[in-house]
Formats: C-alpha cells, sequence, structure tokens
C-alpha cells in the first residue's frame, strides 16, 4: 500500500527495469496501476499500457531533454549549447510545477525511468527540484544484469578480478590517464553511453590493454526481440562497432571474465 500523507500526493520514480513489464517488479507494475498520473514518453506508455490504464500521460520528461533545435547534444556549438542549457532548465522547472500542482491535489504522479533509476537515472533532474518527503523511488533492474544474462558470466569473481568499474567514458576528464593508474589492478568494465565514438575510445584502450584483451557489447539489453551481443578484442571492437547500425542502446564490457570458466578460476585462486 502506498505511503503518503492525508491531502498531498507523493512523486514516484519507478524503475520500469531496461525493457517492458516482462522486466520490470511486481512492485513496480502494482506501483503504476495506483498513480492518478503518469510522466512517461510515449513508447513507455504503450509497453506499460496495462498498468497506465486510462491514467492523464502529463508529458514526456525527456522531449528536449538531450536535443536542441533539431540536433543532439553532443553536436552543438557552445553558443548552442548555452542557449540550450538555459531552455532546458526552463522547460524542466515548468515541468516540476505541473508536477507539484498534482501534489497539492493530493495526486499520486508517477515518472517511469529506465533500469535503475539510481544509476544513470536522468529521473533525478526532476527528482532534486522536489522536498525528500514528497518522493518515493521504487528500485528497478539494471540494464547490465540483463546484459550479463545474455552474456552467461560471472563478472566477479572472476579469475584475480578485485573490483568492477561501471562508468561511461564522458564522465572521465583525461579517462585515459585513470585507466592506466587502474589498469595496475585486475578490473572489469562496464562502460556506458560508449557508441558516439567508438574507434577513438578503442583508440586509446589498445595502449593500455593487450590486443586480445576480450570484450563484448550487448544491444537492447532485456528486450527479446532486439538483443543481441558482439563479441570481440580490444584490438578489432572499435571497428565492429563503427560498423554496425546501432548508435545508441548497447552496454560495454571489458574483462578477461567474457572468456573461459571465470567462475572456477577465481575458487582455485582462492
Amino acid at each position: 500500500m502506498k505511503n503518503k500523507v492525508i491531502g498531498r500526493g507523493k512523486f514516484y520514480v519507478i524503475g520500469k527495469g531496461p525493457a517492458g513489464p516482462q522486466m520490470a517488479t511486481l512492485q513496480a507494475l502494482n506501483m503504476i496501476e495506483q498513480m492518478d498520473a503518469i510522466v512517461a514518453p510515449d513508447n513507455d506508455v504503450k509497453l506499460f499500457a496495462e498498468y497506465v490504464g486510462e491514467k492523464p500521460v502529463l508529458f514526456d520528461p525527456w522531449e528536449g531533454f538531450w536535443n536542441y533545435e533539431g540536433k543532439q547534444m553532443l553536436d552543438l556549438t557552445e553558443d548552442e549549447m548555452e542557449k540550450f542549457r538555459i531552455k532546458r532548465f526552463n522547460l524542466r522547472d515548468e515541468r516540476v510545477n505541473t508536477i507539484k500542482e498534482f501534489l497539492i491535489q493530493g495526486k499520486d504522479v508517477a515518472l517511469l525511468d529506465a533500469g535503475n533509476p539510481c544509476f544513470f537515472g536522468p529521473s533525478h533532474w526532476y527528482v532534486e527540484q522536489f522536498d525528500q518527503q514528497d518522493i518515493v523511488i521504487i528500485p528497478g533492474m539494471g540494464c547490465e544484469a540483463a546484459a550479463l544474462a545474455a552474456l552467461g558470466k560471472s563478472i566477479i569473481p572472476s579469475y584475480d578480478t578485485r573490483f568492477v568499474m561501471q562508468t561511461a567514458p564522458l564522465y572521465l576528464e583525461g579517462w585515459e590517464q585513470i585507466l592506466k593508474d587502474l589498469n595496475q589492478y585486475p578490473v572489469s568494465i562496464v562502460a556506458y553511453m560508449t557508441l558516439s565514438n567508438p574507434k577513438k575510445l578503442f583508440a586509446g584502450l589498445e595502449k593500455l590493454y593487450p590486443t586480445d584483451m576480450p570484450c563484448a557489447i550487448v544491444y537492447w539489453a532485456g528486450y527479446p526481440d532486439k538483443q543481441r551481443v558482439i563479441r570481440g578484442t580490444v584490438a578489432d571492437m572499435g571497428q565492429k562497432l563503427s560498423e554496425d547500425e546501432e548508435n545508441h542502446m548497447g552496454l560495454l564490457f571489458i574483462g578477461r571474465f567474457l572468456n573461459g570458466k571465470p567462475y572456477e578460476a577465481a575458487m582455485k585462486q582462492q
């Protein structure tokens, strides 16, 4: 049951998993059904239509979030980027006010966020504008869980690996030096948002890792009709990714765990 203050609604962020209802938790599906209004893009509304029902959909939270005047965020000039920032903040504030009006009326609003909303979760663009008492976050399965299931390997323990690093190249200023330092230790890497310039990424990785270091990319993890895996090495993965038509939905894995029997090897070493 929902735990809410009488007379005031709450803003729910519901982690819906990496795909449709088949990858969502029972808690997530139950909470979607209980909401008074939904914030979600059209595709998610269609995927979860059975649970959304006739509830009003207030807006698509990501419309205007990643692009400006028909151009993707990464392709903007410095002047366009400045204008984009102003427009995006103003748009965010307008939408937050819309949600708050519903909460004042005692209605509960849910934003459907992909995967795990607290890991690379853009929903916090909205969450941080509310009082903590007005927020409820429903956890969801991240795409890395679905992707690792597709790979069928233990990322840790595996061989002598000591930890797993989850990041994205665009969040690592001077990432080549960071990876050079980390390369002193046995580490497996899960990298998000790596498809924009794979040749450049792997040109840097080739300077740090043996050319036979295994890699894999899982496209559309968790989507039964779209999921696929491409395997390779640091030496050839950049070329493989640059030749693939998909340039958005892919999760990259790098590490020895992709070969052999990594869990058994770890047990023997222990």
